[in-house]
């Protein structure tokens, strides 16, 4: 295959014996590769503070039966590159985890993360905390196995005792820039 540059068009001539399906194939491939790696919004901070207090609203007024809205990853509560979960402290049980369905039932004060963090201890640790509080981890992006900086905003929710949180995957934003947005 021979390409030629004429102003702002590639002119392609297919060299005998070279499959032009297999050609169009191959860039609808590549296309398709560009585009997944671009298209992929990231959650922010505000927006994460934002849901999760939404979803704590939903609980307080629908009781448990709001957690299916939260068990739903095509609800609203799951978007961009994040979702909304939740988990009794007092009971140590995971009740909602779209994401990560796995986890439901489990025993959220065991939860590790990818470096042996007890990040589930630390996220029951403040539960009493009326602003809620961000706890940071490392843990893959949904449909990802790859490891990377997560920071969860969690709070209790009133008069259910139970906790929701979601979060953000961010290399930069400093604990400090998170507290201030829920102080």
């Amino acid at each position: 295959m021979k390409s030629k540059r004429k102003t702002n068009r590639i002119q392609v001539k297919l060299e005998k014996g070279t499959n032009p399906g297999l050609l169009v194939l191959c860039l609808l491939t590549l296309l398709s590769c560009k585009q997944k790696g671009t298209d992929t919004e990231h959650a922010t901070p505000s927006e994460v503070v934002a849901k999760v207090r939404k979803a704590a609203q939903l609980l307080e007024t629908n009781g448990l039966s709001g957690l299916s809205q939260l068990r739903d990853a095509t609800s609203e509560y799951s978007w961009k590159d994040t979702y909304v979960f939740s988990f009794n402290c007092d009971e140590d049980r995971v009740l909602a985890n779209p994401a990560f369905p796995d986890k439901v039932g489990g025993d959220i004060k065991q939860h590790t993360d990818y470096n042996g963090f007890q990040y589930g201890q630390e996220m029951c640790a403040g539960k009493n905390n009326p602003n809620g509080i961000w706890v940071e981890y490392v843990w893959p992006r949904p449909g990802s196995e790859e490891p990377l900086r997560k920071i969860s905003y969690v709070m209790t929710v009133k008069g259910l005792g139970i906790q929701v949180g979601a979060g953000i995957y961010d290399d930069s934003v400093t604990m400090a820039e998170l507290n201030a947005l829920i102080e």
